[in-house]
């Protein structure tokens, strides 16, 4: 920043030395014979180049400008969080997990998303699912933890979701995909940083290319943004599971939404509600449907405290997914078929 000024500096004492030059020469030359004329005449058509050049060629050399693609060495999370910070328009990002989020910029995008929010943007954000076959691909290719890391993102989105008013939270919306990432897409407004996904190394840390939404890459990029979207799913089927108990007439009841994990296979969840039915029923099956679809029913059953191993993995899966400790588990397991 004070390099910069002193530049600018540089410019109008330059400036303003021609300029006390050219008042100068203009001054001594005042008494010369048809001197009006002859600066009319100089002067005229350079007024005329001047205007052609600001108002026809300067917007055409500022458009082609703003069209070319511009190259940088690697993602300025700091910088796209001011730019985010700043807008009203929409914001997408597309990654498998993203270290601005949940990073050493945690909070300055916390910050900005708040802000941008609160003009009216719209944040839609994409995350690879945690446990898609790609996610283990990514895993294997950064030897690192992907799945970890994308849930750590998760958390952190829904902090931020949180601290927003409740009429504002339909803005920050949230989806994973499940195809082999390609592309890293950091949008914000009309312009976009673009990556492909490097094999040993963060898609943040490599090459950028900074383009326009309206140039053929940014149309491709937009529209491959979109195709995911569309086909992604919400966050909130990854984090919940909807569950409707069954009475003793079969009857389904309000349906309810609970954190879950999975192991084997099996559905997992720790709910104290779920507990206190089982209680009731006593010895008599707490039967439930999952997700709203009518089959097959689901019987719900108590995880023991002789079931030692598999408690402790359900107990890091959930602290891992939810960022919070669960002291008692009951499965979802289908019900055994009925006999003829």
């Amino acid at each position: 920043m004070f390099g910069n000024w002193r530049v600018q500096r540089g410019v109008l004492l330059i400036c303003a030395a021609l300029g006390l030059t050219v008042a100068l020469c203009l001054w001594f030359a005042r008494g010369l014979q048809d001197f009006g004329e002859s600066l009319a005449l100089n002067l005229a058509p350079e007024l005329l180049t001047t205007v052609t050049t600001l108002l026809v060629i300067q917007p055409v050399v500022a458009r082609l400008e703003e069209d070319r693609v511009r190259e940088h060495l690697r993602l300025d999370y700091v910088s796209f969080c001011d730019k985010v910070a700043q807008t009203g328009d929409i914001v997408c990002i597309l990654d498998t997990t993203s270290t601005m989020i949940s990073g050493d910029t945690a909070q300055r995008f916390a910050d900005a998303a708040g802000a941008a929010i609160g003009r009216g943007a719209i944040l839609q954000i994409m995350l690879l699912d945690p446990d898609s076959l790609a996610a283990q691909q990514r895993s294997h290719e950064l030897s690192a933890d992907v799945r970890h890391e994308i849930l750590r993102t998760i958390r952190d989105l829904r902090r931020i979701e949180t601290r927003l008013a409740p009429e504002r939270r339909a803005q920050l919306q949230v989806r994973v995909y499940d195809a082999a990432p390609s592309i890293q897409l950091y949008r914000c407004g009309q312009r976009m940083m673009v990556s492909f996904f490097p094999v040993d190394r963060r898609s943040g840390d490599a090459q950028q290319l900074e383009v326009r939404a309206t140039t053929p890459l940014g149309s491709f990029v937009s529209e491959r943004f979109a195709e995911l979207w569309n086909s992604g799913r919400p966050i909130n089927d990854l984090l919940k599971k909807q569950v409707e108990l069954l009475d003793d007439s079969d009857a389904a009841g309000e349906p309810i939404w609970l954190e879950y994990v999975q192991s084997n296979g099996d559905i997992y969840v720790s709910d104290h509600r779920l507990l206190v039915e089982l209680a009731r029923r006593g010895g008599r099956p707490v039967r439930a449907l999952l997700d709203g679809s009518a089959t097959p029913v689901f019987h719900l059953t108590l995880v023991e405290d002789s079931e030692a191993p598999l408690y402790r993995a359900l107990a890091s899966a959930h602290a891992d997914k939810y960022g919070a400790d669960a002291d008692v588990f009951m499965c979802f397991r289908p019900a055994p078929a009925a006999p003829d």
